[in-house]
């Protein structure tokens, strides 16, 4: 699972990274951006200030530590979720799926994956390429709506224009 909007290097090159790629970020950057750098206490601060890409990225943090918590990873992706951020409500649905942390309920899941797609689908109309790239991968697997092979390349295809890199290997013939 990637950590959507919580770090990566977006559509570089290896030719546009930084010299040293492996240096220790300093203070300045991990305060500027705790969930790239894993600072799980300023990450839930992010949240706790609403911003949604914070509170997926915490919720990513509680799901898949060394001891996981999915009740709290579910809370986190609630408010991302809340916040019509796709991927918290895609991470959310996951949990009610499988009753990770939440009961498992099959009906809400759906509801959550219908939910992930629209927001998805807006920010993708927006210019979001992660956007373009989730309701691209939900129209492949048919998650939450109905499969639809060309939509989803149509989708691939304006994430990779957006600088999508996965998207770009999904779009290609």
């Amino acid at each position: 699972m990637v950590l959507a909007g919580c770090g990566g290097f977006g559509n570089a090159t290896a030719s546009t990274l930084p010299v040293d790629v492996h240096a220790k970020p300093d203070p300045r950057e991990v305060a500027e951006h705790p969930c790239r750098y894993g600072d799980t206490a300023r990450c839930v601060a992010k949240c706790e200030g609403g911003d949604a890409q914070g509170c997926n990225a915490a919720g990513i943090f509680f799901e898949f530590a060394e001891r996981s918590d999915p009740l709290a990873a579910s809370s986190f992706y609630g408010r991302a979720c809340d916040a019509n951020y796709g991927p918290g409500c895609d991470n959310l649905a996951w949990l009610y799926l499988h009753g990770r942390g939440v009961p498992r309920d099959l009906p809400h899941a759906m509801t959550l994956f219908m939910a992930a797609f629209d927001a998805s689908n807006l920010a993708c109309a927006r210019g979001d390429g992660s956007g373009c790239l989730l309701a691209g991968e939900m129209l492949r697997d048919g998650r939450g709506i109905a499969e639809d092979a060309d939509e989803a390349l149509a989708m691939f295809r304006r994430a990779c224009v957006a600088g999508e890199p996965r998207a770009c290997e999904e779009a290609a013939p």
